[in-house]
């Protein structure tokens, strides 16, 4: 594509050296760069791309985007295109774009916005528009789905180099609907931006992220910014909590609200959760649909508020969703029950104290086991998370082990100091290998006891340091099913 196509609607702040290049690829990462590549100059806090601008045009590079002012002539540098913009990132998203031939404007995009259930709800409902006979893609933290070929991902929401060519991919594989979560992080780097969403799914902001963000209320605008008609046709809102009533007020699109407790557009009736089914009446857009399935426990009707309410703003059936309801499968990594030498093992992605806190008080209040809780906090959490974590833990557990969870560079004994604070009396054991741990707690179960296993999911890799190590949850308990 030519260099003057590409950059068809990038703010640019001055051009040197222009020549209408044939670009083969971009990349913001100088060993990646081919001859005739466009290079960005991205910045973070432990590098900057300016750098690198030398070693990516030694490897071919004809074109470098950047926010910083370059030096004169440079030897090396002769035909070397410079293009400077204010943003670096909103830059490299609308190149993205155009890239790959905007295929993104043809095809419908739905997103999911939230701490907890985003990955739930954009599966459920991926499995309910595929039942319908629609082609569904999928975008978000258990991989990527075309048309049920899955893709391993790094991020939740890939970065938009990445982003535009899954929508390349889609476009031309036939997808009609793309489903995708779109992560804090994606937003506030500005990787979704030029994206115009039909829907937008709020589900819930809980304590998340602050290593990130510094404080709850610069991580709420994050997200609740990012609702506004430059970013989506509509919405569709939780407004059984604080952020979505908010939002739901002030948002200038048109918005569908959905919840258990608020009076609501879609709401749910007659609710029974049990250990492993979920009964509900549900009025969508007053519509009454009676839903039989396998998600348990409150957060999981509110999810599936929301699937509904937008399955039925794209015109399907109320029939064919009380079909769709009781075929849905379970989420690889979601509330995910084993039965071991006739013990129960759960395996459960919650990763923040309130959605620990809705899993446990959901097995406390639907069983008579006694819980043994497995678990970690991140190494880029915040002490106040881990304690906070740890607490809600304790009050539900009658044992609990701390083990790793992604520790990357911070020491598993600081990350435990913290989790012990909240504790309390509570009987624990701390134990750094994970499958170890795994089997100890396996070890220690009674008849009467279930072992719940927090926090990784269908994650298939611990980080330690700054690699990705081999790891999986399921993997340990299958081992475990086979003796």
């Amino acid at each position: 594509m030519k260099l003057k196509k590409v950059l068809d609607g990038v703010d640019v702040v001055k051009i040197d050296n222009f020549k209408n290049y044939n670009i083969k690829s971009i990349t913001h990462i100088s060993q990646d760069v081919i001859v005739s590549s466009i290079f960005i100059c991205l910045s973070g806090n432990n590098f900057n791309g300016n750098d690198y601008i030398d070693d990516a045009i030694k490897n071919g590079a004809k074109c470098i985007v950047t926010n910083e002012q370059q030096e004169g002539e440079k030897d090396g540098r002769e035909g070397v295109c410079f293009v400077y913009v204010n943003d670096v990132r909103i830059a490299m998203s609308v190149m993205a774009k155009n890239f790959y031939n905007r295929c993104v404007d043809g095809l419908k995009i739905i997103g999911v916005v939230g701490t907890s259930g985003k990955t739930t709800t954009t599966l459920m409902l991926s499995q309910i528009l595929s039942s319908t006979g629609r082609k569904v893609g999928v975008i978000g933290t258990n991989g990527i789905y075309i048309d049920n070929i899955r893709q391993e991902t790094k991020f939740t929401t890939p970065d938009p180099l990445e982003l535009h060519y899954i929508f390349y991919q889609m476009k031309h594989l036939g997808i009609d609907v793309v489903i995708m979560e779109v992560s804090a992080q994606a937003i506030y780097y500005k990787k979704v931006y030029g994206i115009m969403f039909d829907i937008c799914i709020f589900t819930n902001i809980s304590r998340e992220h602050l290593d990130f963000f510094g404080t709850m209320e610069k991580y709420a605008r994050c997200k609740m910014d990012f609702f506004d008609k430059k970013n989506m046709k509509e919405c569709v809102v939780n407004v059984d909590h604080f952020y979505g009533r908010e939002l739901a007020f002030k948002v200038n699109i048109p918005c569908v609200s959905y919840g258990i407790d608020e009076p609501s557009n879609s709401f749910a009736i007659d609710i029974e959760c049990g250990f492993e089914r979920s009964r509900f009446v549900a009025n969508i857009l007053d519509e009454v649909i009676d839903v039989d399935c396998c998600f348990v426990g409150r957060y999981n009707v509110s999810n599936l508020l929301a699937v509904l309410t937008v399955a039925k703003m794209l015109n399907i059936s109320g029939e064919s969703l009380r079909v769709a309801m009781k075929k849905l499968k379970e989420i690889d990594g979601r509330y995910n029950v084993y039965r071991v030498g006739g013990k129960k093992i759960i395996i459960d992605f919650a990763h923040t104290p309130k959605s620990i806190g809705s899993l446990l008080s959901h097995i406390k209040n639907t069983s008579n086991y006694s819980i043994i809780s497995l678990f970690g906090c991140v190494g880029y959490s915040d002490a106040d998370k881990r304690k906070e974590m740890a607490e809600v833990v304790a009050k539900y557990s009658s044992k609990v082990i701390v083990t790793s969870d992604n520790p990357g560079n911070t020491p598993f004994a600081d990350i435990c100091a913290d989790i012990i604070t909240g504790l309390r009396d509570t009987d624990y054991v701390c134990i750094e290998d994970r499958s170890s741990a795994i089997e100890y707690a396996y070890s220690i179960m009674a008849e009467n006891d279930i072992l719940v296993l927090i926090g990784k999911g269908a994650e298939n890799f611990q980080t330690m340091g700054t690699e990705r190590v081999k790891y999986s949850d399921r993997e340990c308990v299958l081992k475990l099913m086979k003796g």
